[in-house]
């Protein structure tokens, strides 16, 4: 058979792993081959395992729907470098490749490029570092992620990048876009305004809020928080209200923050 061609279904059914792959049953098997235990500790931390609904990587630990299994887009300048895949590309969020600059685009399913081949332990493949560009000019945030991911230990909670991204998120629909009474449709251009209203902390969001707030400026009419942020005001959250720990995830602490600054700046362009 044409090992380029023996496809992970295949390969599965051979070494007797369900063909619907679970990455701890992958682990497991692979950790079986003749590898270091370096190289086993680094597979540990850049293999993405679900648990209790939420994927776990890096030491971080995102929600669902920021991660997914069946994303195939990649970089094909990176992969022309050393091909291997990044799995950060698997993130929702992740759209541009921070070291080239360019989109990400649908994965090709070159047999010489993505390599699907029986390991050959004499073949070394160097990996290259990542270098993310630093700098007001280049600083992305996708850059972000990377370097997040990268070193986990600045972090105060392994929830605390998938919060973050969260609130960009959620910052960036409503600062990238007028008022509107409907959530507007996804932008690319809403990541980077948000990632860059909050990449300083809270007190440079204040004044953004503040200053979309007298471009978007109310109707004379207005008299409630919806009538100056239109659908955001769905989407502002507090940590009062009926919570159960069994059932409900624990509040995202800095969506909190930011809802609690939007309203304030809203009751104060009120004049209340």
């Amino acid at each position: 058979m044409d090992e380029c061609a023996y496809l992970p279904e295949h390969y599965a059914s051979e070494i007797g792993i369900n063909a619907i792959f679970q990455s701890e049953e992958v682990l497991e098997r692979i950790f079986r081959l003749p590898i270091s235990e370096q190289d086993k500790g680094r597979l540990r931390q850049w293999t993405p395992v679900e648990k209790n609904g939420r994927i776990h990587l890096a030491g971080q630990v995102f929600a669902r729907n920021q991660f997914r299994w069946a994303r195939r887009l990649q970089c094909r300048k990176c992969v022309a470098e050393t091909p291997y895949h990044r799995v950060w590309w698997q993130l929702e969020c992740f759209r541009t490749c921070p070291v080239h600059r360019c989109a990400l685009e649908p994965l090709a399913y070159n047999r010489n490029t993505t390599g699907r081949w029986w390991p050959r332990f004499a073949h070394v493949v160097h990996e290259r570092a990542v270098r993310v560009e630093l700098g007001d000019t280049t600083d992305t945030f996708e850059s972000h992620i990377v370097r997040r991911l990268l070193d986990a230990s600045c972090q105060a909670s392994p929830r605390e990048l998938s919060d973050f991204i969260e609130c960009v998120q959620f910052a960036g629909r409503l600062l990238g876009n007028d008022r509107n009474p409907s959530v507007p449709p996804f932008s690319a251009k809403d990541w980077e305004v948000g990632y860059h209203s909050l990449k300083g902390g809270l007190l440079p969001f204040k004044d953004q809020v503040r200053s979309w707030l007298r471009v978007n400026a109310p109707q004379s009419h207005a008299y409630q928080i919806r009538d100056l942020i239109g659908w955001a005001a769905e989407y502002l959250t507090d940590q009062e209200g009926p919570f159960d720990p069994e059932l409900d995830d624990l509040p995202n602490p800095m969506h909190v923050q930011i809802s609690a600054i939007i309203r304030a700046e809203c009751r104060r362009t009120l004049g209340r």
